[in-house]
C-alpha cells in the first residue's frame, strides 16, 4: 500500500473504546438509542413486571458474515447496564449461521430492555464489515478500498468498514485538507474566474500555509487533473497531492494516470478514484492503476448481517 495512502486513508487506530473521542461517540450513540426507544415507558414489560432470577441469553448470527460491533457492545454493556456480558468471539472473525457470539447474564426485563438497541449495532457493524469484506475479496482488489463520509452513524460505520478490511479516509472534517467540486465552484463564482483559475488560487493558499500533510483535490476532467499536477510542480509545494478522479470512466481514469504519470513520476502525486463505483463495475476500476478507490455504498446502504438474542 502506498504510504501516504496508509496515512491519509487509515484511521482505525483512533477507533477503540480506548481513545476517548470515540469512546464518548460510543456512548452517545447508545444514549440517543435508548432515548428514541423510551425504554424507561416500556409499557410490554410492565405488564409482565415482577422479580426474576437472573437469566442467560446469546446473542447468535443467523447468517454468514463478518463480525463487527463487539468491542463497542461490550463497552457499552459494562459502562450503562447492570448485565454481565461475556464475549465469545472477536470482531473480525467470519462467522456463520448458529455461532455464538456474546452471553450476557442479568435480569431477564434488563436484557429485553436493551436487546434491540445491542442487536441494531451489531447487525448495522457486521453488515458493513461483511459488505467491505466480501468486495475485497469477491473481487480480488489489489487497489485499497476506503469508505467515504456518507455515514449514518459516523465513527462506529467507519470501525466497521476497517473491521471489514477497508480504509476509513477522513473521521472528520478536521483531518486533513479535501477541496471538492462545490468548494473550487464556491471560489470561482466569488471571484469571477474559472475553475481553473479558482484551483490556482486555492493551490497558493496551500503553499502559503507551509501545509504538511497531504491534501486533496478533485477534478472532474482529464484536462483539469493534467492542469492541476502540472501547476502543483510548478509551484513547489511540499506536501503530497491526492488528485481525486470524480465521475471518470475506467479508461478516462487509466489514460488521465498514465499521462500524469509519464510527465513526472514523483511518489508525492496519489490517485483516488470516486463517484458511480459499484459492485458491479468495481474490478474495472481495480485495473486502471489508481492508489485507492473509495465508494459511499459501504456505509450509505449496507444491508443488516441477521443476529438475534435468545432468553435461555
Amino acid at each position: 500500500m502506498n504510504i501516504i495512502v496508509k496515512q491519509y486513508f487509515d484511521k482505525s487506530h483512533f477507533l477503540t473504546v480506548k481513545n476517548k473521542t470515540y469512546a464518548q461517540t460510543c456512548l452517545e450513540l447508545f444514549d440517543f438509542q435508548i432515548k428514541n426507544d423510551l425504554v424507561e415507558n416500556d409499557i410490554t414489560s410492565k405488564i409482565i413486571s415482577g422479580k426474576y432470577k437472573d437469566t442467560k441469553a446469546q446473542i447468535i448470527s443467523k447468517q454468514s458474515g463478518v463480525v463487527a460491533g463487539i468491542e463497542e457492545v461490550v463497552y457499552l454493556i459494562n459502562k450503562k447496564t447492570n448485565l454481565t456480558v461475556k464475549q465469545k468471539i472477536k470482531d473480525g472473525k467470519k462467522i456463520i449461521d448458529k455461532d455464538l457470539l456474546l452471553e450476557l447474564t442479568g435480569d431477564p426485563l434488563e436484557i429485553l430492555k436493551y436487546e434491540r438497541t445491542i442487536l441494531n449495532i451489531l447487525q448495522r457493524m457486521s453488515g458493513i464489515a461483511t459488505l467491505t469484506n466480501r468486495l475485497i475479496t469477491s473481487h480480488c482488489l489489489t487497489t485499497p478500498l476506503a469508505t467515504t463520509r456518507k455515514t449514518l452513524w459516523g465513527l462506529l460505520d467507519k470501525k466497521a468498514v476497517s473491521v471489514g478490511g477497508g480504509l476509513t479516509h477522513r473521521l472528520s472534517l478536521s483531518d486533513e485538507i479535501l477541496i471538492k467540486d462545490n468548494h473550487i465552484e464556491l471560489w470561482a463564482n466569488k471571484f469571477k474566474v474559472s475553475r481553473f483559475e479558482s484551483l490556482k488560487v486555492i493551490m497558493d493558499k496551500i503553499r502559503n500555509s507551509s501545509v504538511k500533510n497531504p491534501f486533496e483535490i478533485e477534478v472532474e476532467s482529464e484536462k483539469e487533473a493534467i492542469l492541476l499536477a502540472n501547476y502543483y510542480f510548478e509551484i513547489g509545494i511540499t506536501a503530497p497531492l491526492i488528485i481525486m478522479l470524480d465521475n471518470f470512466k475506467p479508461l478516462d481514469a487509466l489514460g488521465t494516470i498514465k499521462t500524469i504519470r509519464n510527465q513526472n513520476k514523483s511518489s508525492k502525486l496519489v490517485f483516488e478514484l470516486s463517484g458511480g463505483i459499484n459492485e458491479r463495475n468495481i474490478k474495472n476500476y481495480d485495473q486502471v492503476g489508481a492508489d485507492v478507490i473509495s465508494i459511499g455504498v459501504l456505509t450509505h446502504s449496507p444491508k443488516a448481517l441477521d443476529i438475534s438474542l435468545s432468553l435461555s
